[in-house]
């Protein structure tokens, strides 16, 4: 009675010659290689725009904390939130009033955190220099004299009205703090290239995407 063969499950051992491995072997590397790359293209930009949005956050709680210090300001002021002269910088006065009653004691808060370099932005940035110059970050609302600065928005620049003197009673969606925008330029916030924070009276802190004008009370 024949045997029948048994049938091993494994194939047998290759004859191919160990160079012939290798190259197959380089071969599974290259499209690791490959896929690492194509899933590190995919994360850097998630990456950025995760860090942008963090920096976002950081950039409403400040101009909440500004808000929050003027209304303390104005509860010790009969209403009146502190004035300034200008709406853009310089923004000494405020930056003075704040402080010697000490209601915002923290200098950073005067600052965007997504302020990079670039056209107009120095004078935007944290800086000793700047601290001292009274240039911050963002446009104040409570204000006296009518907007020059050349390269604001012709809407700030001719449409504005002003004086524009705040008090907490105002009506609640009246803008107290906003980023600083201005002509052709995009604003702070990279992935939104028109778009600024800005806090209300009434607290509330609000991101317009696109064309601030058409949202400013």
């Amino acid at each position: 009675m024949k045997k029948h063969a048994h049938k091993s499950f494994f194939p047998a051992a290759s004859n191919r010659p160990l160079s012939g491995n290798a190259a197959f072997t380089l071969v599974e590397l290259l499209v690791i290689i490959a896929v690492i790359g194509l899933l590190v293209s995919l994360l850097i930009p998630a990456l950025g725009r995760a860090k942008d949005h963090s920096k976002l956050i950081v950039c409403r709680s400040n101009q909440k904390n500004l808000l929050l210090g003027c209304r303390t300001y104005a509860n010790d002021n009969n209403s009146a939130l502190p004035v300034d002269k200008q709406l853009h910088n310089s923004h000494i006065q405020l930056m003075y009033q704040l402080s010697a009653g000490d209601y915002i004691n923290e200098p950073k808060v005067y600052y965007c955190p997504s302020v990079k370099n670039g056209r107009l932005s120095e004078e935007l940035k944290y800086s000793e220099e700047n601290l001292r110059k009274g240039n911050i970050s963002y446009f104040y609302f409570s204000f006296t004299d009518k907007a020059t600065y050349i390269y604001l928005s012709r809407f700030l620049l001719t449409d504005t009205p002003w004086p524009s003197l705040l008090t907490d009673t105002a009506r609640g969606d009246k803008w107290v703090f906003s980023d600083s925008w201005f002509s052709n330029l995009p604003t702070a916030h990279r992935w939104y290239k028109k778009g600024v924070n800005y806090v209300t009276i009434d607290g509330s802190v609000h991101m317009v995407k696109a064309g601030p004008r058409d949202e400013f009370k």
